[in-house]
């Protein structure tokens, strides 16, 4: 994990910032899970009040988190309520794209204004969804992005809010067809999402678990600190496994 501010142009590896903490609300062990091959670029924050916030973190080593401090006790748990879809909406039409294809959102199919609802959302095999302004895009049952695909607005990530009312697994992952890409905020209060593979995240992700692994990295954007549902989005971070 590192950080940049999509605010001053787009993510540039040789500039990155050092924000790109990870966090959890647990304060037992096992909170934080880390293993295999892994660089954090910014804090570990553990629940509030621990007295030791190494005994949270499984597999701890400083030499691989660059934060100063680099593991703390936040002074309260993040806030993390359920979001269900502004009345009105369907929320009853999947929307699946692949080969190529590119999906600008709003549409009048899946969207009311700048608010879109859409009930299992796939995006695979080079496919694209991305926004032509400033969209909040509900999906009530299952996320999924695969094979070189790519979600969000990557000029700027804070156009782009996936917010997921459902406990079902979501899925970003990057393989050999291709690196999947996300631009923007993520919000799963009840819901696991795993990011895997090559994928990378250009934005932030607050779920009930996360989990990454294989060569995926999450890019914190800046500019998202006071955009989404919490009003902050900080990465949550509950389990961390690397695949290699």
């Amino acid at each position: 994990t590192d950080s940049y501010d999509s605010t001053l142009g787009p993510y540039d590896p040789s500039t990155a910032g050092s924000n790109g903490d990870i966090g959890t609300n647990s304060t037992s062990t096992g909170g934080v899970t880390l293993s295999g091959t892994y660089f954090i670029d910014g804090q570990i924050a553990v629940g509030p009040n621990v007295t030791d916030p190494q005994t949270v973190v499984s597999g701890y080593n400083p030499a691989f988190v660059n934060g100063n401090p680099d593991l703390v006790s936040q002074p309260t748990a993040l806030q993390m309520p359920a979001v269900d879809p502004p009345p009105g909406l369907a929320c009853d039409t999947d929307l699946s794209v692949s080969g190529q294809t590119t999906v600008v959102l709003p549409t009048a199919t899946y969207c009311s204004g700048s608010t879109c609802c859409i009930k299992n959302l796939s995006v695979s095999g080079g496919g694209t969804v991305t926004a032509s302004t400033a969209v909040t895009v509900y999906v009530t049952n299952q996320f999924s992005a695969s094979g070189g695909s790519e979600i969000g607005v990557s000029s700027d990530p804070t156009q782009f809010m996936l917010i997921l009312t459902s406990p079902e697994q979501a899925t970003i992952e990057g393989d050999v067809s291709g690196n999947t890409q996300f631009y923007g905020g993520i919000y799963s209060p009840t819901g696991e999402i795993e990011i895997q593979g090559n994928a990378q995240i250009f934005g932030s992700v607050i779920a009930q678990e996360v989990t990454i692994s294989g060569n995926a990295q999450v890019h914190y954007d800046e500019a998202l600190s006071t955009v989404g549902p919490t009003g902050s989005y900080a990465l949550n971070l509950l389990e961390w496994r690397d695949a290699q």
